[in-house]
């Protein structure tokens, strides 16, 4: 693209295209108004509403470094992610409409950056294009991007704020990439640094997608940029060798002992790796159909109820499938010269897949993976109308009547799924109704009738569709242990009974199947409930639950001295049973000595116990320990209750 390329125009033009970019600015936020008003949902309890160090409550050095420093998602933590959590925290409490608006927002300037992009890359590979041909057709494709109802759940999903914001930084990163390239000299080699240096690292600790940066720079380099020079330079090359070796020590660490822990997450999942690759074949046609034919019926937030590719052809459909993905690439490598955007396209679709679509034990489907990926498809898209608008008759007919009608069918399913995420209830029923073969679909719908009020009526509907819901998830997933956990608590909400039957196979299913990340939550629920009077079990089968989790053999050793540290809390706030408590926080502590928590738990228990002296020493030793915020102050009131502050003494 020649450089000032927008400013070339005059300044009616620029002022028309500025206007034109508010106007569809404030059309998103239209369209996306009801569903801004919705709670938070699925991982956005553990992931947010549940984690401490989001509760950011002042602006220093040290509480920011401590919430930087405090994330647990993916192996990087993702601490700029959680940073913004923090600050939306900080600024509103949990006002799920500031954090999702905060996500809309990232996903305007998303927009921005796209659209600044696709300018340039247009502009670059059909440099005889007509000028205004090229802004009308960016701009109608940042707008089929931002408007694509598939886009929906990062900014309505607060968690998947990962997503949208690593793909900013990302995005980010490519543009001073390339300005970087084509520019050259000292400007262009500090556009690198910062592409590279900073907007690099960004986008990775917002989310682990980031590391696919080298891989979508190293593409526009072999297709694009070798497209119109003609040649790969030592950068281009250096760059090139630099990604197969690190692919080469990705590969070799992920075969030795010390990546193992990677392939850990299969002893979880209901499918092997073989299999995950198998279906995911087919998972990305089903992408590519939702991205072409958006049905309102067809997108959700659970997409479990996709089959499992155990063959080549179990389903039919699973080798076609993976020879259409040959197909592509073979497509994408013989336009590499002929038509360099759409191969690049095909190429960014793909790379945008490579990481969460291929081998690792991740779950199979989640619209969200097709944020960046999107662009690969828009970008094949605005390549064939710029071809359409240059050209005359029949072609140029139907290139503008496919792109009005794209512009106004994707907005309007964006607004139909906005108005439905707006409100849970409604929420959740259309999702099980479109997702009838779905377990999370149903249990979700099931726990959000379970918090009406009408639930506590035993011969009200609600209370029979709740119950429904439950049963429903629970045939489904034979591994599900929260549907069980659902129809006790909607059980005693309502002064019924509890089925033996539930609990013997909640009991079961914690025993025997696999016990997923999600599951100590479930444990977590049932003795928090307890405590708080909202789960009517009896202490024989609170134990017998218990220890069910206690012996099943994919729980590891961390995750059962949690359990026994919550088994604990049971036994002494709901039981006040102190001897028994001891003993559960006991064992905790002889599988993870060095937890701080359950250490700060110990010494309260010796406090109660009347060892002071004692007590002392522990509070004294945990003094630079790692506990959280809440965590310290109870700490620092117990040691003040023990040198004598009554006050300290009644606030514990």
């Amino acid at each position: 693209m020649p450089r000032g390329f927008f400013f070339g125009f005059d300044m009616r033009i620029r002022y028309l295209f500025a206007l034109a970019v508010f106007l569809a600015g404030a059309f998103l936020v239209a369209i996306y108004w009801p569903g801004l008003h919705g709670g938070f949902f699925f991982d956005d309890g553990p992931s947010i509403l549940q984690a401490e160090e989001v509760r950011l409550e002042s602006l220093s050095v040290e509480s920011l470094r401590q919430v930087f420093q405090s994330g647990h998602a993916g192996p990087s933590g993702r601490p700029v992610a959680q940073l913004s959590f923090a600050l939306n925290h900080y600024s509103s409490g949990f006002d799920p409409f500031v954090f999702k608006a905060t996500n809309l927002a990232i996903h305007l300037a998303n927009g921005v950056l796209l659209l600044y992009l696709l300018i340039h890359l247009l502009a670059t590979a059909m440099p005889s294009a007509r000028q205004r041909n090229v802004l009308v057709v960016a701009g109608a494709a940042a707008a089929l991007w931002l408007l694509h109802p598939i886009q929906l759940l990062p900014v309505l999903h607060v968690v998947q704020r990962m997503t949208s914001l690593s793909a900013f930084f990302l995005l980010a990163a490519l543009l001073l990439h390339i300005l970087g390239r084509e520019r050259g000299g000292r400007a262009g080699a500090m556009r690198l640094v910062l592409a590279w240096g900073l907007f690099w690292p960004l986008s990775y600790f917002s989310k682990e997608t980031g590391v696919l940066f080298p891989l979508f720079a190293l593409a526009w380099e072999l297709i694009v940029r070798r497209s119109s020079s003609g040649e790969l330079d030592r950068f281009a090359r250096g760059l090139a060798t630099l990604a197969g070796l690190s692919l080469l020590a990705a590969a070799v660490y992920m075969l030795a002992p010390a990546g193992q822990w990677l392939w850990a997450g299969y002893d979880i999942r209901p499918f092997s790796l073989g299999e995950r690759l198998l279906t995911e074949g087919r998972v990305l046609w089903f992408y590519f159909g939702l991205i072409l034919l958006p049905r309102l019926e067809a997108l959700g937030l659970y997409h479990d109820d996709i089959a499992i590719s155990t063959g080549l052809f179990a389903p039919w459909a699973t080798l076609p499938a993976l020879a259409g993905l040959a197909a592509l690439v073979w497509c994408a490598w013989w336009l590499r010269r002929r038509a360099s955007l759409v191969s690049f396209g095909i190429a960014w679709f793909l790379i945008g897949h490579a990481l969460e679509s291929t081998v690792l034990p991740l779950e199979i489907a989640h619209e969200h993976r097709n944020y960046l990926p999107l662009l690969g498809i828009v970008l094949v898209a605005a390549c064939a109308l710029l071809h359409a608008l240059e050209s005359t008759g029949v072609r140029k007919t139907i290139g503008v009547a496919l792109a009005i009608t794209a512009l106004a069918y994707f907005p309007f399913v964006t607004a139909l799924r906005a108005h439905q995420f707006g409100d849970d209830v409604r929420r959740t029923q259309i999702e099980a109704q479109h997702h009838r073969g779905s377990s999370r679909a149903q249990y979700e719908a099931g726990i959000v009738l379970a918090g009406l009020p009408e639930a506590a009526l035993p011969n009200s509907p609600i209370h029979a569709f709740a119950r429904r819901h439950y049963e429903l998830a629970g045939e489904l997933d034979r591994d599900s242990k929260f549907a069980w956990l659902g129809l006790i608590h909607l059980s005693c909400k309502a002064g019924m009974p509890v089925e033996r039957a539930w609990v013997s196979e909640l009991s079961r299913r914690l025993r025997e199947s696999p016990f997923a990340p999600a599951d100590r939550n479930l444990l977590y629920s049932l003795k928090e409930m307890s405590i708080e009077g909202g789960i009517c079990l009896a202490r024989p089968d609170m134990e017998r639950l218990f220890s069910a989790a206690f012996v099943n053999p994919t729980v590891s050793p961390f995750v059962q001295a949690m359990l026994y540290s919550w088994y604990a809390d049971y036994l002494m706030l709901r039981e006040h049973d102190l001897p028994a408590a001891s003993a559960a926080l006991a064992s905790s502590l002889r599988l993870v000595p060095a937890n701080p928590s359950n250490r700060l738990k110990w010494a309260q228990l010796v406090l109660l116990e009347g060892r002071r002296d004692e007590a002392a020493q522990l509070l004294k030793a945990l003094q630079d320990a790692p506990l959280s915020s809440s965590e310290k102050r109870t700490a620092m009131k117990l040691l003040a209750c023990l040198e004598g502050d009554r006050a300290a003494c009644g606030a514990i």
